[in-house]
């Protein structure tokens, strides 16, 4: 069994190659462009998803069938299309020039898989079945939907902020590590499923940095 290795990777700037402008490659540009890649659509026939982001100057778009070389002056390549076999060779090419390549017809052909994706503002749970099966990924995050609420949102939130905070005034890097889980054994999480929680001001954010590292 492959021993895939779960990364989050900042896309913003970078040049991705997508093969194919059907369902699928519709759905992965939309996604793609959200995480801030610049995407290049390969493929001589799009949907409509593919056609309105090509009209509203978000992607690129080479109307013709991809070519093996085409996969060499990227870093990620997306073989998408409804042709297996193009897929392939787009993905042979795509590994030999030391590119990342997802394959959505056949994910062995490829170096990396998606997961399944639950959002919650910061906060990002994935499930993966290493290519067993993605329906019960799905199933799986569909469950964890209702485990966790829009309160994780706020959570993630006030997390991230104190954090930064921490970080502005505290030099030590084990004292950080130890706020930072005095924080999260806090009840800050409760409150804000009760709905009793009020959103700390600077004052109180430096006050509690004050008073909990010296303990």
């Amino acid at each position: 069994m492959t021993e895939y290795m779960p990364i989050m990777m900042d896309l913003r700037g970078m040049r991705v190659l997508l093969v194919g402008g059907g369902k699928i490659a519709g759905r992965k540009a939309n996604q793609l462009l959200a995480a801030g890649a610049k995407l290049t659509v390969i493929s001589p026939e799009i949907g409509d998803e593919i056609r309105t982001l090509e009209q509203s100057g978000q992607l690129e778009r080479i109307a013709r069938e991809a070519r093996m070389e085409d996969a060499e002056n990227y870093r990620i390549v997306y073989a998408a299309s409804g042709d297996e076999a193009l897929n392939e060779r787009i993905a042979e090419a795509a590994r030999r020039s030391g590119a990342l390549v997802n394959v959505a017809s056949r994910a062995q052909a490829g170096n990396f898989i998606h997961p399944a994706v639950l959002r919650r503002g910061r906060l990002v749970v994935t499930v993966s079945t290493s290519g067993a099966g993605p329906s019960a990924a799905s199933a799986l995050i569909r469950e964890l939907d209702e485990r966790f609420g829009r309160e994780y949102e706020t959570y993630a939130e006030f997390l991230y902020v104190m954090r930064q905070k921490i970080r502005d005034s505290v030099s030590e890097p084990e004292v950080r590590h130890r706020l930072m889980r005095k924080l999260t054994e806090t009840d800050i999480l409760d409150h804000i499923r009760q709905e009793t929680f009020v959103p700390w001001s600077e004052r109180r954010m430096v006050e509690w940095i004050e008073t909990e590292r010296e303990e």
